[in-house]
């Protein structure tokens, strides 16, 4: 009976460890999400601290009178879990007649607004070029398409490169396939002009593995945000509505592609674990589900290579001051 016992209990112990291997369990940073009207401070505090996310890099999206006011609470609530990125897209910036001025303008309130409140902001929220159209019930969209020609854009660039922090920047390639040569050609312009600073492509700007390749090799400065492309953004696409050209890094079993480990581990500073929750359902239905798909698909990287990316180039880029752990 006890040789039973001792089988069973041996079992038992090499079954977690063969599970505690399969999953990171190093520091985790998510490098950006959004907090919107359609969810309480108090229920985004709770999954973050829930989930054992141990920073969120935070944008507001909604009321800019109130976005400092929402991050204050976020921090408060979830024990100092966040860190906050001033809004770029509030009031108005991606619609198409509204006056370039005016748009500047709001991104500069809001960073002294920030100021203002004695809240230390780590960077700003994404800088969007490219958006397709959207027909959802929680967000309608006519869609924006400019280039790193438009003066809007430039205007917001220079914007945080002043403030000297990474620069992201929300680039639909595959949505907008036509242009994508001459946003490639572009972006490697910018990473010439602008050698000293970081550019980071959230939604790893929808490129397919050799166009991720192509900007690796032809750029130092240019990284990649790993936000939306996984299985679970790719069972939600419905053609019609929003977005459908997100790139997906996983095979049908929920484990990282063998070409997107390679590459990840032969280039670890190029990539930032990003899971970008926006909606109250992502916070709420999706969110545990993405940090633990994230969690086992680090464990898949080299160990080094896997705290580089869920927390070290975002410790680095933003200038988070944390000490990344491989084992929290």
């Amino acid at each position: 009976m006890k040789k039973i016992i001792w089988i069973i209990i041996l079992c038992i112990t090499l079954t977690l460890k063969v599970s505690a291997n399969n999953i990171y369990n190093g520091t985790f940073i998510d490098a950006h999400s959004q907090v919107g009207p359609l969810i309480t401070n108090e229920l985004v505090s709770k999954q973050i601290i829930k989930n054992g996310v141990d920073l969120t890099l935070l944008s507001i999206r909604g009321k800019s009178k109130t976005a400092t006011e929402r991050y204050i609470s976020v921090n408060k609530l979830s024990k100092n879990k966040v860190r906050y990125l001033v809004p770029t897209k509030l009031k108005g910036f991606t619609r198409k007649k509204l006056n370039d001025d005016v748009v500047i303008k709001n991104i500069k309130y809001l960073k002294k607004d920030a100021i203002r409140n004695n809240v230390k902001y780590v960077g700003f929220g994404e800088i969007i070029l490219q958006h397709a159209p959207h027909n959802h019930k929680k967000l309608k969209y006519e869609g924006i398409n400019r280039d790193f020609k438009s003066k809007r854009i430039s205007r917001a660039i220079n914007i945080v490169l002043k403030d000297n922090k990474p620069v992201i920047l929300h680039i639909e390639l595959n949505d907008y396939e036509k242009d994508s040569k001459k946003i490639l050609s572009q972006l490697v312009e910018l990473s010439k002009r602008y050698p000293n600073n970081n550019f980071l492509l959230i939604h790893m700007a929808q490129a397919e593995f050799s166009e991720v390749e192509f900007i690796i090799n032809e750029t130092k400065n240019i990284h990649f945000m790993t936000s939306t492309a996984d299985n679970a953004t790719q069972r939600k696409i419905k053609k019609g509505k929003a977005q459908i050209g997100w790139i997906n890094l996983f095979d049908k079993n929920d484990n990282l592609q063998k070409k997107w480990v390679n590459l990840m581990n032969k280039n670890p500073k190029r990539f930032v674990l990003t899971l970008d929750n926006v909606f109250d359902v992502h916070w709420l239905r999706d969110y545990g589900n993405k940090v633990y798909l994230w969690r086992k698909a680090l464990a898949s990287l080299n160990k080094d290579s896997a705290l580089q990316i869920a927390c070290g180039n975002a410790n680095t880029y933003f200038r988070l001051n944390i000490k990344c752990l491989k084992v929290r």
